[in-house]
């Protein structure tokens, strides 16, 4: 039998981080899948800012995604995560990805280091 998961007290707001140990966020939200006849599957977690503005205030979190979207030079659309195999360390959630190398996750991070930090003197380190 499948170990059972709370969603809200062991998922929701955990620290995720890549298969190299790279933290990449907390899980913002989860996806549920709904099947006719049968329980709902747990299908994304939703990492970014939006998941988290949308969670606080639904209308206001979807105006600041807007105007946010205007100025940010990048897109800081929440990122969906599929959620079939992770592991559940404690106040991790580890889940098999590669945060460097997925164009969804940290955008906003990598171009500040590819477009700030790096022409800051010792920024190449």
């Amino acid at each position: 039998m499948a170990e059972k998961l709370d969603l809200a007290r062991d998922v929701l707001d955990k620290l995720v981080v890549d298969r190299g140990g790279r933290e990449f966020g907390r899980v913002d939200g989860v996806l549920l899948h709904l099947r006719q006849g049968k329980p709902p599957r747990v299908g994304e977690i939703e990492v970014g800012t939006y998941t988290v503005l949308r969670r606080i205030n639904r209308p206001m979190g979807e105006r600041l995604a807007r105007v946010i979207e205007r100025l940010s030079p990048v897109s800081l659309a929440s990122a969906q995560v599929r959620f079939e195999r992770f592991d559940h360390k404690g106040d991790r959630i580890v889940m098999p990805v590669n945060a460097e190398q997925d164009e969804r996750l940290m955008p906003g991070e990598k171009w500040l280091r590819e477009h700030i930090v790096k022409k800051l003197p010792g920024g190449n380190k």
